[in-house]
């Protein structure tokens, strides 16, 4: 039979996947539980979605394959989760991260056969650093004959694999500076979407069943969680989307872009200030300040003290009240961080006690670390300091060391502390506006990943941190090649 599409079998096996999945999903949850009002809304909904996809993906392939089309869906399905769709299908829920996951996978894995190398990063520049990965996940492995849990070992490691996935697909599939655009502008689309539900959070006190806060006390439910399970989790991420909006609002060419960057910039400081974020406060003036330093010129650091000085008397002439409140709000955040506070189970209070027992768990480990995914047992088991119940350390940083030792944590740093360093002399190297915006964006949303990392209760399960390392190790691999065969 002729392909009258032109598309490759494998593209074909996808599409048909991706399609026999939506129209399972209608069948077995739609036709079997819907009133008829519903069946009809359903059937007409899905058309529509049908139609649209199918006209958009024409569109879209006449620019990029369909693999790559399954990739960039893969990576927007990552951000999301199961918040906006899922569907239990016995003791397993699926969402379009879990479907997609084996997709992007299996591109991965035909690409690579494709290619006929060994090795999967054996004439990449940055091999030390996908070397240090494999060794983290060796480690992991190797940590499970003295973990105490294994079950919760085991979970750990698959979250683990899973992150390092987006690693090696980044550096493998994107070679090219276009990727790299697309994927920061993917960043802000999702960014977008995003936004959106927590306005909708915010003004409606309305969440999504997936959020802790869907039925909570009416006085909490003002704090915005979009698609995550609470209000630290989205903060966190606002956080490291700041630096995104912020770095096209600075460097685009395109006008457009950059109003609609600086509605996103508005938005982020907004929600993150009404969740009541302390650290992801603390992260925007970190990463604000190493952005004002570093990344601007003379010209615009004056611009910049001007514009804002006059903004700031012309809005406290105008708005003296709101100014204020704004101004006591933040005070507040920021002092809780040092005050001690008048009840037992104060947030702050309780990690700082957690962070005791990591210490003292760490020291009882001889430094190798308790085991992948052991915190919350040892915590409920072991603890010396109250903890109020809470199990998880809250702390990125000592989640790491205590989980997988000395060795792997001081890797880690150094790696983080590399990557930074290097996206730096990428941005002061760079000739193209595009490379200076995706350095830019990478090292000032790394930097305020040092303290925003303090504010989920992990960051493991949480994909858009993976998301992030992934790009910077894959810019910084892409740059490093480009300018070796430059050289040649």
């Amino acid at each position: 039979m002729q392909n009258k599409f032109g598309y490759k079998p494998i593209n074909q096996v996808i599409a048909a996947f991706l399609i026999s999945i939506t129209t399972g999903w209608l069948i077995t949850y739609e036709l079997t539980n819907a009133d008829p009002v519903d069946l009809i809304l359903s059937v007409i909904v899905f058309l529509v979605v049908m139609v649209s996809a199918i006209w958009i993906t024409r569109f879209f392939l006449k620019k990029y394959p369909l693999s790559k089309l399954i990739i960039y869906a893969f990576i927007i399905s990552s951000f999301l989760g199961s918040g906006i769709l899922s569907l239990k299908v016995g003791p397993v829920s699926l969402f379009p991260y879990r479907v997609l996951l084996p997709l992007a996978m299996l591109i991965f894995l035909f690409r690579w056969v494709k290619s006929k190398r060994i090795s999967i990063y054996g004439s990449e520049p940055l091999k030390p650093i996908l070397g240090f990965v494999f060794f983290w996940i060796a480690f992991a492995l190797l940590s499970l004959t003295w973990a105490e849990s294994f079950t919760d070992g085991v979970k750990d490691i698959i979250f683990l694999i899973s992150g390092v996935f987006f690693i090696f697909l980044f550096v493998y599939l994107f070679q090219k500076q276009n990727d790299y655009m697309n994927l920061d502008y993917i960043w802000l689309l999702v960014l977008t979407f995003m936004v959106i539900l927590g306005f909708w959070n915010h003004f409606s006190l309305q969440h999504l069943p997936v959020s802790r806060l869907y039925d909570a006390a009416a006085y909490v439910r003002h704090r915005p969680t979009a698609v995550f399970t609470n209000e630290n989790d989205y903060a966190s991420y606002l956080a490291l989307s700041f630096f995104f909006a912020l770095g096209v609002l600075h460097r685009s060419k395109y006008i457009i872009i950059k109003f609609f960057s600086g509605f996103l910039l508005i938005s982020c400081l907004y929600q993150i200030l009404v969740s009541s974020s302390r650290a992801n406060l603390l992260a925007l003036l970190i990463g604000g300040a190493i952005w004002f330093l570093f990344f601007t010129s003379k010209r615009e650091k004056r611009f910049l003290l001007f514009f804002g000085g006059f903004s700031f008397i012309i809005a406290s002439l105008l708005f003296p009240d709101r100014i204020l409140s704004a101004y006591s709000e933040v005070i507040s955040q920021f002092s809780s961080f040092f005050v001690p506070a008048d009840y037992a189970d104060a947030s702050n209070d309780i990690r700082i006690n957690l962070l005791k027992n990591t210490l003292l768990f760490i020291a009882n480990s001889v430094g190798m670390g308790i085991g992948a995914g052991n915190v919350e047992s040892y915590i409920e088991k072991y603890a010396l300091f109250p903890t109020a119940g809470t199990l998880n350390v809250h702390n990125w940083w000592a989640e790491v060391f205590l989980h997988y030792g000395f060795f792997v944590f001081v890797g880690y740093l150094l790696v983080y502390l590399w990557l930074m360093v290097k996206l730096y002399r990428i941005f002061k190297e760079s000739i193209t506006w595009e490379d200076k915006l995706i350095a830019q964006s990478l090292c000032t949303s790394l930097v305020a990943f040092s303290v925003a990392s303090i504010s989920p209760s992990s960051l493991m399960t949480l994909n858009y941190a993976w998301i992030l390392f992934a790009l910077a190790i894959a810019f910084i691999n892409y740059w490093m090649k480009k300018n070796l065969l430059d050289k040649k």
